[in-house]
């Protein structure tokens, strides 16, 4: 299977007149593929993901005085993501759970200059997903997931603005719980937390700590 997802993040500032500026555009194609499995209650599947990450800025990367070019400055990378998906069925709780893991690498050569020592090109993501199924009817084909929580982290390596190898400013967290209620179809309400380095372009070295509410829709992956 693959999948091309042509994202984009726009962040509005809280100053005079609310400006957006220097979007962070995210294309990605991610190809899957499932591996055969003598059991129907667990699976697994490998992916590769090749992404862009850049804002369309060509001003200079640095200011004079030495600190980030936040308004104008040039940031762009190119990295690949291989992986693997585990899925299990748990009869007893009548849950979906995910396992994934994987590497993102920035290969030499495909970032902007300036980001090398002070942004990581080697990544280790991983993501625990729990997807709570409702009763199933003898009427009902569709397994729509009630309830989900999603659980990420990723480890940044290599040179990060000479921080220490183990510091805990390397660890990225995010934790995800979805609720589908039943008088809506497709969409369902989540609410997310994040701690961890700014994922906005230009904005890399800023750490965040965001709570976050909104809508989204949820499908059961292989």
């Amino acid at each position: 299977m693959g999948v091309l997802t042509p994202q984009i993040i726009i962040r509005m500032y809280q100053e005079k007149s609310y400006p957006v500026r220097t979007p962070s555009y995210m294309p990605q194609i991610t190809v899957y593929y499932q591996l055969k499995s003598e059991s129907t209650s667990r699976s697994k599947s490998l992916f590769l993901r090749l992404a862009h990450h850049s804002n369309g800025q060509e001003g200079n990367f640095f200011l004079e005085n030495g600190d980030l070019n936040l308004k104008s400055g040039d940031f762009a990378t190119n990295y690949f993501e291989p992986g693997f998906i585990i899925t299990n069925v748990n009869k007893r709780l009548n849950a979906y759970q995910f396992f994934k893991s994987s590497v993102e690498i920035h290969p030499p050569g495909s970032s902007s200059a300036e980001l090398d020592g002070i942004y990581s090109k080697t990544r280790w993501h991983n993501a625990v997903s729990i997807f709570k199924l409702p009763a199933k009817s003898d009427s009902d084909t569709e397994k729509n997931a009630d309830i989900s929580v999603k659980a990420e982290t990723t480890w940044m390596f290599g040179d990060l603005n000479d921080r220490n190898r183990l510091s805990a400013d390397r660890l990225n967290l995010s934790l995800t719980f979805y609720y589908h209620p039943k008088f809506l179809e497709d969409i369902g309400l989540f609410v997310q937390y994040y701690h961890g380095l700014d994922y906005y372009n230009m904005y890399f070295s800023h750490r965040l700590d965001v709570l976050r509410f909104g809508l989204m829709t949820e499908k059961l992956r292989f």
